[in-house]
């Protein structure tokens, strides 16, 4: 094992080659124009043939919409556009030497596994990452039936008729699971302790995420409990709960949350929540099936859980994984507020946090004993921290007098995007801006925030963002009065940005709007400047570029064993 010394952030983008740049130009281009064609299809029907809306959970059509000729003259102009595309060569240091590692990497035979929380990477070769995948994958899983896929899908295919998205939700997706090694943990270099990551899922997932998050925020609503999203929600908690007594903080931690998440668990949180809010058993059943899940192999061999026989699991990359976890966090939340009141307590994901006032040593030990009785009853381990007057949370720093500062662990590089790299250029000239507002948000004061900010600056500084200052900002006496700004129903094309590309793509795109779509076009009330804009995506960037690279080796590995 070899740990591989990058001095920038894998989200750099490298110069893409022509063909790619191109592939991901036509892909782009051919996207938003069947979006266009969708959109004068349903403004050009005869009102009385119109179908009543429905609800689509924010799957689309797989259908292709039918060619309109009042879009001919458009659609030849913008694939000229395409095919007049002009490259040019950009001298780049940074690119220069970003490229030279794309090419080490591309034509490294060892895989490069990134690690769970430091940003490290290191080179392993395959037999040794197949035979740590291997070793993960059974120590929790075992061999799914033969049928377990079908099994899954033709559940998906009843759910999708009943909703009416027959045609519009895919198979499930069987994507290889993969490892991050966790090089924080203790005797790293003997054991190469891993945290298995399962990408798989079905989209039937997608319903049930906003299924829950409707109930979610209703129990929100409902309870009063403090389930945090989002690390300014726990400062607003923080400053409206601290006070003048003797204050300390203890935290837990739940264990494997998600793999913890047992199939009975999840019915105690859900028989809870309609205690508090109507759910229908319809949408239960969504989300009962939304959780029957597989992970696959490298070699493609499906897996389930060792403890479950439905096929049941509660994986990271779910698209309602966190939602599953909020729910339950919710039931658990209800379950310990006998113990600390809910007003001075909270949780984020896994994460809990609880201020305790004028509280004995004895009486913290109480606390502590029936936090890990609660939890064990539902058969959940957790660790629970020694009450201290500081606290390191998410990334903030607490303490008992009531200022809070940014908190980040030693062993974690920190690395932006360079000023060189290949975004587009609104990307990067946001950056700083976008850093200055970070910090100033997680500092109490300007104190705080100027003991702060050396360290901020010196990453800024070594990302050639050399020019940008922070500074402090003071907080405003009320908070900002939310604008309502209203939803506009704009078309959006997203071209890919290079800076080997010389030809304005977005300018010129726009001028052909303007010229075909004019006043008198029978189009111009949904195609205009005004409906239509433009917004450069990204091309890969380099921790991309090393997923991709890894695949490559696993599956040509795969074959070989085959053979």
């Amino acid at each position: 094992m070899e740990q591989v010394n990058l001095s920038f952030s894998v989200r750099n983008i490298p110069r893409p080659s022509k063909d790619c740049f191109m592939k991901s130009l036509i892909n782009r281009t051919e996207e938003f124009l069947r979006r266009m064609r969708w959109k004068a299809f349903f403004y050009l029907q005869d009102p009385e043939e119109r179908q009543p809306e429905k609800e689509t959970y924010g799957f689309r059509t797989q259908h292709s919409p039918p060619p309109e000729p009042l879009l001919k003259a458009f659609e030849d102009d913008v694939y000229k556009l395409l095919s007049s595309v002009k490259f040019r060569n950009q001298p780049n240091d940074f690119l220069d030497k970003l490229g030279e590692e794309v090419k080490k990497i591309k034509s490294s035979t060892k895989t490069f596994v990134p690690s769970d929380k430091t940003g490290n990477f290191y080179k392993l070769p395959v037999e040794v990452y197949k035979g740590l995948i291997d070793k993960s994958i059974t120590s929790e899983y075992r061999k799914a039936p033969i049928d377990a896929v079908s099994s899954i899908n033709n559940e998906a295919v009843s759910v999708a008729g009943s909703l009416g998205l027959i045609g519009k939700m895919e198979k499930l997706e069987e994507s290889d699971a993969f490892i991050l090694l966790k090089d924080h943990k203790p005797n790293f270099a003997t054991k190469l302790p891993c945290r298995l990551i399962n990408p798989a899922k079905s989209d039937l997932g997608r319903v049930s995420k906003q299924i829950l998050d409707k109930l979610n925020i209703t129990l929100r609503s409902e309870t009063g409990l403090n389930q945090w999203r989002s690390t300014s929600s726990v400062i607003e908690w923080f400053k409206n709960t601290i006070s003048t007594g003797k204050i300390m903080f203890l935290t837990f931690d739940i264990e494997s949350f998600y793999p913890s998440i047992t199939e009975e668990l999840l019915d105690r949180s859900l028989n809870w929540a309609k205690t508090m809010t109507s759910i229908t058993d319809e949408d239960i059943a969504i989300i009962k099936k939304s959780r029957k899940s597989l992970l696959f192999s490298p070699t493609g061999e499906p897996w389930q859980r060792k403890n479950s026989t439905s096929l049941f699991d509660v994986t990271m990359g779910a698209p309602d994984g966190a939602e599953v976890c909020e729910t339950v966090g919710l039931y658990l939340l209800n379950k310990i507020r006998r113990i600390v009141p809910e007003s001075h307590m909270g949780l984020y994901r896994d994460d809990g946090l609880m201020l305790l006032e004028n509280m004995s040593a004895s009486g913290v030990e109480r606390i502590r004993k029936n936090l890990f009785r609660e939890f064990s009853n539902e058969g959940l381990k957790i660790t629970v921290s020694p009450p201290s007057l500081t606290v390191d949370f998410l990334d903030v720093t607490f303490g008992s007098d009531g200022t809070y500062r940014p908190f980040r662990k030693n062993d974690k590089r920190t690395e932006y995007v360079h000023r060189s790299s290949n975004h587009p250029p609104i990307v990067k000239k946001n950056l700083p801006k976008m850093i200055n507002h970070r910090i100033n948000s997680i500092s109490s004061s300007k104190e705080v925030f100027e003991a702060a900010k050396p360290f901020y600056q010196d990453v800024l500084r070594r990302s050639g963002h050399s020019d940008e200052d922070l500074v402090y900002q003071e907080k405003p006496s009320e908070p900002p009065r939310k604008k309502k700004n209203r939803r506009r129903n704009c078309l959006w094309y997203t071209p890919p940005f290079s800076v080997t590309v010389e030809t304005d793509i977005g300018r010129k795109f726009l001028n052909l709007v303007q010229k075909h779509f004019t006043k008198r076009h029978r189009l111009h009330k949904i195609i205009n400047n005004k409906t239509v804009k433009v917004s450069y995506s990204c091309m890969n960037n380099l921790e991309r570029i090393i997923k991709g690279h890894n695949r490559k080796l696993l599956h040509k590995h795969a074959r070989a064993e085959v053979k």
